[in-house]
């Protein structure tokens, strides 16, 4: 490649990233159910005898502790109980790839955090297996207020800066994808309309000028409280229509640490709002999304960006995930749910052409018609 070809790659490269981060970024309030089966954020931290050593067993531990994460989310806590515990080799069977970040290496220690993609179809199939279903998804768009207790008797907070636990619910549930999420903006709107009595009396006004600024279906209040030397405690309520009783209060059992007891009850009340939510009207579960790999021919960055925007707007697709780009061809990951066949030929209809090369889709844009000259 020329000096010119790899300078003007790098161009594409850097609009891409932005691009796509663009699209990340707004797709993170949809109901996109298939980055439940991403697990990110797994810190690993091993020594062993040499850095090479160090690397393979922290990359098979993390897989690990990414599992147990996923189980969490899609699966209820009795139906967990039941299954098997897995080892590395097994757990490396349903994942489909994973990324690496902040890596730190001595000679003999290795230091770094891992984002780990699981494959929906063999989770799936691994579950049934053991007679265990995952957690339905649902269509309603939920506004989440996370009010915290530092202690029992502490004043409780919702808007304040100093708040922890509101920013890491919502976090935690537009990273996992089971239900649409409507991020309240927290500024003085939010504070007047919903000062934090009334979030947690559910007042009827106060509620509903949530719903109607954020266009949302519910608002789910959780309730975070610290025990010191107990865990912490969870109160969830929902309006306008209850949870059921069973899904609206949990204890985390971490004692030690308050971080991460917000962070499991954060998993836990993403899962109870999922369960107690209204299902899709397609039934669709999470485990059956389907992912498949497509190769786009490219001239241009404005290419990639119109086939990308067209598959998004398909029926059926959940998500267009880049993955790797060159100057003349884009690979993507493109998530659906349906039938592969009615997916094709949704992909002819709008003038685009598909052929089946070396387990890829090849999915080759129509060219955009000439602009007529002006007269």
């Amino acid at each position: 490649m020329t000096v010119s070809g790899v300078r003007r790659w790098a161009c594409v490269r850097a609009l891409l990233a932005v691009v796509f981060g663009g699209a990340v970024m707004l797709a993170g309030g949809g109901a996109a159910w298939a980055d439940a089966f991403t697990v990110g954020g797994v810190t690993v931290d091993v020594r062993a005898a040499s850095a090479a050593k160090a690397r393979e067993q922290a990359l098979r531990q993390g897989q690990v502790e990414a599992y147990r994460r996923l189980l969490a989310v899609v699966v209820i806590d009795a139906d967990r109980a039941r299954l098997p515990e897995l080892g590395a080799d097994a757990v490396e069977s349903l994942v489909s790839d994973f990324s690496v970040s902040d890596e730190k290496a001595s000679s003999t220690r290795y230091i770094a955090s891992l984002t780990v993609h699981f494959d929906p179809e063999r989770v799936a199939a691994f579950l049934r297996a053991n007679g265990v279903a995952m957690v339905r998804g649902s269509d309603e768009t939920v506004v989440l207020l996370g009010v915290y207790r530092a202690a029992p008797g502490e004043p409780p907070q919702l808007w304040e800066e100093t708040n922890p636990w509101r920013p890491l619910l919502a976090q935690t549930a537009v990273s996992r994808g089971l239900f649409p999420v409507a991020v309240p903006l927290g500024d003085l709107l939010d504070a007047e309309q919903v000062p934090t009595e009334k979030a947690l009396a559910l007042d009827v006004d106060a509620m509903d000028a949530l719903l109607a600024r954020y266009g949302a279906d519910a608002v789910i209040v959780a309730l975070a409280e610290i025990k010191p030397g107990e865990g912490a405690h969870l109160i969830l309520k929902r309006y306008p229509r209850p949870l059921p009783a069973a899904l609206s209060e949990l204890s985390s059992p971490i004692a030690d640490d308050p971080a991460a007891a917000l962070g499991d009850l954060a998993a836990h009340a993403v899962l109870a709002v999922a369960r107690g939510g209204k299902p899709p009207v397609s039934g669709t579960m999470v485990g059956e999304t389907d992912s498949l790999a497509i190769l786009v021919p490219v001239a241009s960055l404005a290419d990639w960006v119109r086939v990308d925007r067209t598959l998004r707007a398909l029926p059926g697709v959940k998500a267009v995930i880049l993955r790797a780009a060159r100057i003349d061809v884009v690979q993507a990951a493109l998530q659906y749910t349906g039938d592969a066949e009615a997916l094709r030929a949704a992909i002819a209809r709008v003038g685009f052409s598909v052929a089946v090369r070396d387990g890829y889709w090849e999915v080759t844009p129509a060219p955009e018609p000439a602009t007529p000259p002006l007269q």
